[in-house]
């Protein structure tokens, strides 16, 4: 696949769209990426023979370590000034050798984070877990009760997953209804989470949801509260499946 045919694909994926053309656009992007050739920086000094280091970086938004990947070469050759030099292998290729790191793609323009968790879907041919943004307007009134349909196979794929991850202090699920008269029911699930930790907990948690089975009965919406942040009220009406 050429250069303009894979940013056409990401394109795709990251215009608004209603949520299956979105879901359907990602995946083509990523099945896409693992066969066409991306570009990393590596160090100039000469590796030992069979070895290959690549270079990170700090991100400015959270401090996280990350390996960066570019989709065209311009990006790469810009990233890498006359500090570095350019690799070119397929997206698999890179996915394969860099386990265990956590990548982004793109991270000046695009800034698409995979996590090792990620990456290892990938490689093995699974999906990723899909989520789109939403900014809740203030002042709307809704209803909030215990969970209503069953959530139990959820709650224990996510506290194994939680126990894993340090950031995660707490976890709560509401039942909630938007407006009252219960036209729109979904399940919340807010999070307790160190600061700097949201977008890897969004996206590892909505990599676990992906993989139920049967699928949970109602959408799921997710929001995450710094430690030192009021709890919302709404909180207190659900239940507190994870931390003290």
């Amino acid at each position: 696949m050429t250069e303009p045919e894979l940013d056409s694909l990401l394109k795709a994926a990251r215009t608004p769209a209603p949520p299956a053309i979105l879901k359907h656009a990602e995946e083509a992007f990523f099945k896409a990426l693992l066969e066409s050739m991306v570009y990393v920086c590596t160090p100039i000094e000469a590796m030992p023979l069979n070895r290959m280091r690549f270079v990170q970086i700090i991100r400015p938004d959270n401090g996280q370590t990350v390996l960066p990947f570019f989709s065209d070469r311009d990006q790469a050759e810009t990233s890498a000034g006359k500090r570095f030099t350019i690799a070119s292998m397929t997206g698999r290729r890179l996915l394969e050798l860099s386990r265990g790191a956590t990548l982004m793609l793109n991270p000046y323009v695009d800034q698409v984070a995979l996590y090792p968790a990620e990456i290892d879907a990938l490689l093995a041919g699974h999906a990723l877990g899909y989520f789109t943004h939403e900014t809740l307007r203030e002042n709307v009134e809704v209803g909030v009760s215990l969970p209503s349909v069953p959530i139990d196979a959820l709650i224990l794929v996510l506290r194994d997953l939680y126990a894993r991850e340090p950031a995660v202090r707490a976890g709560y699920f509401i039942e909630v209804h938007r407006p009252v008269d219960d036209t729109d029911v979904f399940l919340l699930l807010a999070l307790v989470v160190t600061k700097g930790s949201n977008e890897r907990m969004v996206q590892l948690t909505s990599l676990e949801v992906s993989s139920l089975s049967p699928p949970l009965e109602l959408p799921l919406n997710m929001t995450c509260v710094a430690p030192d942040a009021d709890l919302p009220a709404l909180c207190h009406e659900g239940v507190q499946f994870y931390g003290t």
